[in-house]
């Protein structure tokens, strides 16, 4: 009987710790997220193309991002169905801001920037972006982008985040 008892003890002392919270998944960070862009350079002189997607809360619900900067345009093109939000214009303005709709814990963006073509002077600087992801009003990450110069093809930066 004492062998049965060691045995059960060693038994329940094993399916303690397997049932350890280790394997649960962590409870997923939602913030408020802001992108903001800040351009420098001949920003004037450049098609810029900016696209947030998988903008997601909860369980996989799709949060609409919103354009607030520039205030006079609107996305260009909506594919709602795949949370993709795109705008391409020629920028007045050295500032790009979109703002999560509702909280969300994570998300995906691409800036790019192509010269439209046409002479450049002595002053002629390529576009350069500072990139920042805001949570909750506090710079989350930063990243930066170099256009490249005329009659070149850039590289976009293309990133996804989750938040934590």
């Amino acid at each position: 009987m004492r062998n049965l008892n060691y045995l059960f003890l060693i038994a329940i002392t094993i399916f303690s710790f397997s049932c350890s919270s280790e394997n649960e998944t962590p409870k997923l960070v939602e913030k408020s997220v802001t992108i903001e862009v800040e351009m420098d350079g001949s920003y004037t002189d450049y098609l810029v193309t900016f696209s947030v997607h998988s903008m997601l809360s909860g369980s996989s619900t799709f949060v609409t991002p919103v354009l607030d900067q520039p205030t006079e345009l609107n996305w260009t093109q909506v594919i709602e169905h795949g949370n993709t939000y795109t705008v391409s214009f020629e920028p007045e303005v050295p500032t790009i801001t979109a703002t999560s709709s509702a909280p969300i814990h994570s998300l995906g963006f691409v800036f790019n920037a192509v010269h439209l073509g046409g002479e450049t002077d002595h002053s002629f600087q390529p576009l350069s972006a500072t990139v920042n992801v805001l949570a909750d009003g506090v710079v989350y990450r930063q990243f930066e982008f170099e256009a490249m110069p005329p009659g070149e093809v850039s590289v976009p930066l293309a990133e996804e985040i989750t938040l934590n």
